[in-house]
């Protein structure tokens, strides 16, 4: 429940998390302007206070924002025409119900954005042969303080616009002739991804932790079957078959289904024995109710924060878990059938990695380069270079190369 903090200070409000942190904003007129630090006692706490104050004294409440509504049909060969026709896909059908809904809330902003700034059209009536590149890129930019968000964007106009219909010899053809959005550049920068988690960090999280706490449950739940939070979250007893996990796989449950079998490793057998079983699930809150997937990916997340580890999320065991095993001599068929990969493009990831650095070993026992090696100094002679020079040696291999002639 949202009330007024009781510190000296008006427009202040409070609000608590689910994890217990109070959380403090600076709300004038039934508005909330900003959020201010955690701590009211220290000096930013003062300093960004009254810097929203004296701003909304100055300048006064800001406006009401009005809800823009768009009713009617939108025109033909219209962006928004085009997206409604996308709703209506099996690109769209197939996707789970909270990307669809997502997806909506993404492209409806879209359609609010004005094409000019302060200018009153608005891109849901832009007709399609003038969604340029300078267009979209206005799309992208608008989101450019939150660059996931603006490639986001990005990723979904991409899917927009190869929308096909019916035409006139009753094969799909592609509304937009040219997918100018696949012209735009990302600003994601690519990289290795999520951290890998190490055995340090492992046994720091236990330390702080404790064995028996639920938080090395959950640990242990993912080091030893690689769940995503997704199956976290719902595994518990009626999955256990003996030794066995059952379970349907979460991801790609509407479009392709899948059910994996794997073993309980004793270690995690054991940790499962030290929590009574009280409920369908394995991991639940203090009030005695299932996690929602965000909720236990920011309760994990918290977890390790709480260990001084903020750096490191579910998703970084699932792939210190894959590394593991790749470091262990399993093949790629073994990491599919573990992680229900269907490809093989992702256990290749972990195991090209571990090959590449067993054939780099094997690799360097096999330099050889004869007696020019002997100039430098060589551990045969404890670090010391040979009594002969380099020019010498030189001299050498020309004298031998002669006689071989």
């Amino acid at each position: 429940m949202t009330d007024l903090a009781t510190i000296d200070l008006p427009y202040i409000e409070k609000n608590k998390s689910r994890h217990g942190t109070m959380r403090y904003y600076f709300r004038f007129e039934g508005a909330r302007i900003c959020r201010l630090p955690n701590d009211p006692d220290c000096e930013a706490f003062s300093a960004a206070y009254w810097q929203a104050r004296n701003q909304v004294e100055k300048d006064g409440p800001p406006p009401p924002v009005a809800k823009k509504a768009l009713p009617g049909h939108p025109l033909p060969n219209t962006f928004r025409w085009l997206c409604m026709l996308y709703f209506r896909s099996d690109a769209f059908l197939k996707l789970d119900k909270t990307t669809q809904a997502k997806r909506r809330q993404i492209i409806d902003s879209m359609w609010l954005e004005p094409v000019k700034p302060d200018g009153a059209d608005i891109f849901a009536d832009m007709p399609l042969k003038l969604m340029s590149v300078d267009n979209i890129t206005i799309l992208r930019d608008s989101k450019a303080e939150t660059p996931f968000a603006a490639d986001e964007r990005l990723k979904i106009l991409r899917q927009v616009f190869e929308t096909t219909r019916t035409g006139k010899n009753g094969k799909p053809e592609h509304i937009m002739t040219v997918n100018t959005a696949r012209f735009v550049r990302s600003y994601r920068k690519k990289t290795e991804g999520h951290h890998t988690i190490t055995g340090e960090e492992i046994a720091k999280y236990i330390a702080h932790h404790g064995t028996a706490s639920k938080a090395v449950l959950a640990l242990g739940l993912l080091m030893y079957v690689g769940f995503r939070v997704s199956d976290l979250q719902a595994i518990g007893p009626r999955h256990r078959r003996g030794e066995v996990f059952i379970f349907r796989v979460f991801k790609g449950r509407n479009r392709s289904p899948m059910t994996l079998e794997v073993p309980i490793h004793p270690v995690l057998g054991h940790i499962l024995s030290l929590h009574k079983v009280t409920d369908l699930y394995y991991l639940i809150t203090e009030y005695n109710k299932p996690y929602s997937i965000k909720g236990l990916s920011q309760r994990v997340s918290a977890w390790f924060s709480q260990a001084d580890l903020p750096h490191c999320t579910a998703h970084s065991v699932r792939k210190g878990l894959a590394t593991n095993l790749a470091d262990n001599e399993t093949t790629d068929s073994m990491l599919d059938g573990m992680f229900g990969w269907k490809d093989g493009k992702t256990s290749k990831i972990y195991t090209a990695r571990k090959q590449q650095s067993r054939l780099a070993r094997q690799a360097v026992q096999r330099i050889d380069w004869g007696e020019i090696g002997n100039i430098l100094p060589h551990p045969a002679q404890g670090g010391s270079v040979l009594a002969a020079t380099p020019t010498e040696i030189i001299e050498q291999n020309h004298s031998s190369s002669a006689r071989g002639a």
